[in-house]
Order: C-alpha cells, then structure tokens, then sequence
C-alpha cells in the first residue's frame, strides 16, 4: 500500500469539498502531529471528525530540530515543515500539498508531490470517479479556500476529457 504524507491544505480543502474520503483510496495517510493541531485550529470538528485511516505520527527530536529550522528559515510553516521531514523519514511515496514552496522543497529532496486537484485526477484516473463524478469534483473544489487559477482549472478539466474519452 502506498504511504501517504499529506501536510494541512489538502485535508482541509477536501473537507470542504466534501472530497476528503478520495484520500483514503490512495494509501495509508499519515499527518504529523503539528498538521493535526492546525486542522484542529482551522475546522472546528475536527478532533471529533478525524477519520481513523489518518494517521498521526509523532516526529522524534532530532527531526524537531530540523523542522523548526526550516520553518525559521521562513521556506516552510510549521505544518508544512514537519509533514516533509516525516515524509523523508517514511520514505512516503506521495507528499501532498497545496503550497507552492513546499512542492518544490519537497521535489527538490526527490519526493513525489501531489495536491489536492491530483487527488481528484487520480481518483478519476483509476476509476473511483466517473467523469461526472470528477468533473462535480473540480467544480467543488474550486469553491473552497484553495486558490486555484483559471488555467490550472481548465488544464484539469481537459485533462479530465482526454481521460475518459481514451477509456
């Protein structure tokens, strides 16, 4: 099964997709604990509404350190920060996140990235959603907090046409 790190923007912009559940299909979601606490500040259910697929792992000191260091370096938050240690320390297949800075830190360490508009395209890609589905998706998506471009939304949408007219 593919593990999985996911820093807070994806969770939360799922969340208010109604999306989150996508994440689940892809692998085993493991969250360190600074990007639980931040879910916790930023949706008011979510201690009681945490899905238990979602792991939280707690990051050891020296791991700390280098967190806190990058997050005082003012490249990544603290969420961000700890969720790419704890994806280097997992040998995690897939990060996820929505930043740009942190897509390319985590890139540049050789791990593969993904945000939450990937969720949705994969989903679609391996058959968890029609293109009906998919397209509903995107749709949702775009009316959450996640900042997403006209240009980026419409290269999903194409993409999500090219997919289902090759199937």
């Amino acid at each position: 099964m593919r593990i999985i790190v996911c820093d807070t923007g994806p969770i939360l912009h799922l969340i208010e997709a109604g999306l989150l559940g996508l994440l689940q299909d892809v692998g085993k979601v493991y969250i360190p604990k600074m990007v639980d606490s931040e879910m916790s500040d930023l949706h008011q259910h979510w201690e009681k509404e945490r899905p238990d697929w979602i792991q939280i792992e707690q990051l050891r000191q020296d791991e700390v350190y280098k967190a806190e260091a990058l997050f005082l370096s003012g490249i990544l938050d603290d969420g961000e920060a700890e969720a790419v240690i704890l994806a280097k320390r997992l040998k995690a297949e897939w990060f996820l996140t929505d930043d740009t800075e942190a897509r390319i830190f985590a890139d540049s360490l050789g791990i593969e990235v993904h945000g939450s508009l990937g969720i949705v395209l994969w989903s679609a890609a391996v058959g968890n959603l029609s293109y009906a589905e998919s397209k509903d998706a995107l749709d949702r998506l775009s009316k959450t907090s996640l900042w997403i471009s006209k240009n980026i939304l419409s290269q999903a949408q194409k993409a999500l046409k090219t997919m289902f007219e090759e199937s």
